[in-house]
């Protein structure tokens, strides 16, 4: 999961800024990872690393009652895909890419945007 996961980081606002720089970096490399494969290209590694990103935030949705929202809609998209991924044992289809690069979009444009309580309650939830 790509995820600030160190308090310090979070209590240090200089610290967070340098963290929030390199995690929009690797959600960048991750967009561009998924819309680079080839069709049957095996993914599991990529699915798996942004699979609990999606999950918390679309939980996160959820928790603030916007399940209604077009994000939402478009995280459940995404989320059914990396279902449906996972079933096909992790071999890409290139239809896919689309769905989840607007998935990392709306992780990206909104994590900062959700109240600390809600994401820890969505990040205990999902991860346990």
């Amino acid at each position: 999961m790509i995820v600030l996961k160190n308090q310090h980081v979070a209590r240090n606002p200089v610290a967070r800024a340098i963290a929030k720089k390199r995690l929009r970096q690797s959600m960048l490399d991750m967009r561009i990872k998924f819309l680079m494969m080839s069709s049957n290209q095996d993914c599991r590694e990529e699915v798996l690393t942004i699979s609990d990103s999606i999950l918390v935030i679309a939980a996160c949705y959820e928790m603030q009652g916007k399940s209604e929202s077009v994000e939402f809609r478009k995280l459940k998209s995404s989320m059914n895909i990396l279902s449906q991924c996972s079933e096909t044992g992790f071999k890409w289809n290139p239809d896919w890419a689309i769905t989840i690069d607007n998935a990392i979009d709306i992780c990206q444009e909104n994590w900062t945007k959700i109240p600390s309580t809600v994401f820890q309650k969505a990040m205990k939830t999902i991860l346990g």
